[in-house]
């Protein structure tokens, strides 16, 4: 299911529950390349940047009938970043 939202699952730790993943956030991506400058556009020799992926941990633990999820950064501490939650409901979205 992750690599059908725009995920690369680099590795998986199913036993405790862990997938490590890396995800370019497509509106992050969209407005740096909103921000090139006139002068950077002129510069066609030169190839465009590689979206910038992030890492991410996902963390999904049983709760008897439910399952909860939780997006760490790439440290294991909880992130809080706007592409955190956008992680979080496109997973939602896939459960529904």
């Amino acid at each position: 299911m992750l690599d059908r939202v725009g995920f690369t699952v680099e590795d998986r730790d199913r036993s405790k529950g862990f997938y490590f993943v890396r995800y370019v956030d497509p509106e992050a991506d969209a407005l740096d390349k909103k921000n090139d400058s006139f002068l950077a556009k002129l510069m066609f020799w030169r190839s465009a940047p590689d979206p910038k992926a992030e890492q991410y941990r996902v963390f999904v633990k049983d709760r008897n009938d439910s399952s909860e999820v939780q997006v760490l950064n790439k440290e294991g501490d909880p992130a809080s970043s706007d592409t955190a939650r956008r992680i979080l409901s496109l997973l939602q979205q896939q459960l529904k």
